[in-house]
């Protein structure tokens, strides 16, 4: 019953979406947690690719002929179900894909590539994620960069803990202490930021970038060819079970692995801290 949105000030690649991608199937392999991965992101296949491949589209139309729900437009059609005052929170998981049963579902990003088509559905999105958080114990959001959008400033307020994900470019962690100032602003101060796709050998490594921003809570993802393979591969869940279950693969991708859930504990860590301080405030 919790909201957690990834958003970052950069324009720039953060490796945003692969960090939900790894955090979001770790959680749902290692804890009991019924999650929901929303990409409001434009004009990105990034998440789809990790889990299916392209000619899967071909079994997706073979249900329409059965009769049920076309997934490939399966979240224009759930916006058309909150349009219509029609949705619920057990009916969203209608329109999504599954990556593990009861675990994992994915909601798909919108097809259109126009700004203010996306826009004006985005619109949307924060009654989809409120019904959402009452079905599912974590909803995870993808969201686009900058804080130019009314609708992403509308999600980041509604978030309990906001990921700010960066990579081991010096301009990029100073827009963190930039743009920590206007998040506080808009969402408050329950921010996690995340150095993604790290390398431990580089000068900007998490223990200094720890320092250099002043703040312990950062979590950092390592760098892992073979979870990027796996991502570009559509295995990404095949990869995490793969790892799990062979000592031999968990020796080799342990850094990235450690690095994930560690990243997994601290947003956990965080959510217990919001639930124990409405708690002690009631």
């Amino acid at each position: 019953m919790a909201i957690l949105s990834f958003w970052s000030g950069s324009k720039k690649e953060t490796a945003q979406t692969l960090s939900i991608v790894a955090i979001a199937t770790y959680m749902s392999v290692e804890h009991n947690y019924k999650t929901l991965v929303i990409d409001a992101s434009l004009d990105d296949d990034t998440i789809q690719r990790c889990f299916w491949k392209a000619d899967a589209n071909k079994e997706i139309k073979k249900v329409l002929n059965q009769g049920k729900l076309d997934l490939a437009s399966g979240t224009e059609g759930l916006m058309s179900a909150i349009v219509s005052n029609k949705t619920t929170p057990e009916i969203i998981s209608n329109y999504t894909r599954v990556v593990f049963k009861e675990r994992l579902d994915i909601l798909l990003g919108l097809k259109t590539k126009n700004l203010s088509e996306h826009e004006k559905t985005l619109q949307l999105y924060p009654e989809l994620i409120r019904a959402a958080n009452q079905y599912y114990d974590l909803v995870i959001v993808d969201l686009s960069k900058t804080l130019e959008r009314q609708s992403t400033q509308k999600i980041l307020k509604m978030s309990d803990v906001i990921m700010y994900t960066m990579t081991q470019n010096l301009k990029q962690i100073n827009q963190y202490a930039k743009n920590k100032d206007n998040l506080t602003k808009v969402a408050g101060k329950n921010i996690i930021p995340l150095l993604a796709n790290a390398s431990q050998n580089c000068k900007y490594n998490a223990k200094n970038v720890a320092t250099y921003i002043k703040n312990k809570e950062l979590a950092c993802i390592m760098y892992n060819a073979g979870f990027l393979e796996a991502a570009s591969e559509a295995s990404v869940a095949n990869f995490f079970l793969n790892t799990r279950s062979s000592k031999k693969a968990y020796d080799v991708n342990s850094q990235f692995l450690e690095s994930v859930a560690d990243s997994a504990k601290r947003i956990m860590n965080k959510f217990e801290e919001i639930k124990y301080s409405k708690v002690s405030h009631s």
